[in-house]
């Protein structure tokens, strides 16, 4: 059974944050009842995700808008 992406991610903070340890991806998948396989991939998810600052996340009423920032550049004057 396919399960959906946001439940897994939140799944295995839950369980990094209830344990409040350094856990293994074995340990983890282990814990959280999900392939060690997926756990991989997901954790990866997140590291790409945290290390990216101009990645903006809004939540509105009827969606969430995600965008990325612009870099702010100089212009010079001449």
């Amino acid at each position: 059974m396919r399960r959906d992406p946001l439940e897994i991610i939140e799944r295995l903070i839950s369980i990094l944050q209830k344990e409040k340890r350094p856990m293994t991806i074995n340990q983890l998948a282990k814990c959280s009842g999900i392939h060690n396989i997926t756990v991989k991939k997901y954790i990866r998810i997140i590291q790409i995700i945290k290390q990216e600052p101009d990645i903006d996340v809004i939540n509105t009423n009827h969606s969430i808008i995600i965008r990325v920032a612009r870099k702010k550049t100089k212009r010079y004057k001449e």
